[in-house]
This record gives C-alpha cells, sequence and structure tokens, in this order.
C-alpha cells in the first residue's frame, strides 16, 4: 500500500468514528503513520481527501458495476446482478459511503469545481448504466415495455435510498437484497405470480 493510500485509509476510519470536522489531519497522518506535511503534499487540504475518496468510490462503484453487468446473459440478469453488487458495495464501503454521505459538503459541489463534475457524471453514470440494463432487457424481451430513464432513476433512488437507511439509519434495517430483487423482477418483467 502507498503512502497516499495508507492516508486515504485512516482518513476514511478515523472520519468514519470522529466525523470529518472532529479529525484534524495530525491524527489522520499518526494514524497512517506518515509526517502531517506529506497529507498535504498529496491531497493539498484536508477537504482534498474527501474529494479524493469521492472519485475512488465512484470510480470503482462503476467498475464493478460494469463488471457485473457485462457477465449477465439478459438485461433482466443484469439488474439482479447489479443490484446484488450495490448491496455488497455498501456493506463493504461502509465507512467511506458514511462519510461521503455525512460529510461531504455539498456545498463543495458548486457548478464549475471538479467536486460537481464528479458528483454529476458519478450520479449520471450510474443511472446510465441502469438504464443499460433496462434497455438490454426490453431488446432480449425480459422486461416489458417501461420508460427506460425514468424507471433507471427509480431504481436508482430505492437502492440509494435503503443503503442510506443502512448505514445512517436512525432504525435498523435487515439486508433486503432479495426482496428488491424480488420487487424489481415483478415490477419490470410483468411477473403477477
Amino acid at each position: 500500500m502507498s503512502r497516499k493510500e495508507s492516508i486515504l485509509e485512516a482518513a476514511t476510519e478515523l472520519f468514519a468514528q470522529r466525523g470529518f470536522s472532529a479529525t484534524p489531519t495530525a491524527a489522520i497522518a499518526k494514524e497512517a503513520g506518515v509526517a502531517e506535511g506529506l497529507i498535504f503534499h498529496y491531497f493539498q487540504t484536508k477537504r482534498g481527501i474527501l474529494f479524493s475518496l469521492l472519485k475512488e468510490m465512484t470510480e470503482s462503484y462503476l467498475s464493478g458495476s460494469r463488471n457485473r453487468m457485462n457477465n449477465c446473459a439478459t438485461g433482466l440478469d443484469a439488474i439482479r446482478a447489479f443490484i446484488r453488487f450495490h448491496f455488497q458495495f455498501s456493506r463493504e464501503n461502509s465507512d467511506a459511503l458514511a462519510v461521503l454521505i455525512r460529510d461531504f459538503p455539498f456545498s463543495a459541489a458548486r457548478p464549475g469545481e471538479e467536486s460537481f463534475k464528479v458528483m454529476r457524471n458519478g450520479i449520471n453514470s450510474v443511472t446510465d448504466l441502469w438504464e443499460e440494463c433496462i434497455n438490454r432487457g426490453k431488446q432480449d424481451r425480459t422486461i416489458k415495455e417501461v420508460p427506460s430513464k425514468e424507471t433507471a432513476l427509480l431504481l436508482r433512488g430505492m437502492l440509494t435510498g435503503v443503503s442510506r437507511l443502512q448505514i445512517l439509519g436512525p432504525i435498523e434495517v435487515p439486508d433486503l437484497t432479495s426482496h428488491i430483487i424480488d420487487f424489481c423482477v415483478r415490477a419490470l418483467s410483468g411477473i403477477t405470480e
């Protein structure tokens, strides 16, 4: 693991435990086993660490999603795989996602800023992947005729909302993966059993 990766990992763990504002860069440096100046060398600011985490999580999610989709025989199978991947990714990256959900300031994502571009492109890319699965399913006839873009936004919103509740929620949310898959299969394929 590189020193930059060590810093990012230590920062993510500390931000998840203490919160972004309550975590000084000195604590991050100590946890990562590096000089504090190295944080500023790699990330410029403490906020730069959050931006780097956002980029890393976005790239990892998109790459993993694409890999799962591409190994599916049908569009409906791709939807199932995408849902499984989403919740697996959320479980495996819960600290990083908690930090981004809770601590990434939307004020940092003003139009024209790099963070805004990363957020917008990430959201659009994920929505496009959902839409691709839906269109593929409509083509191979495993998914009924539905408005692709709107359905993609609904699916993305549902999964994001459930993950937010599981990661941050004030209530205990069980693993709903199989229930969501069943719900989506019934809604998209027209199965009424």
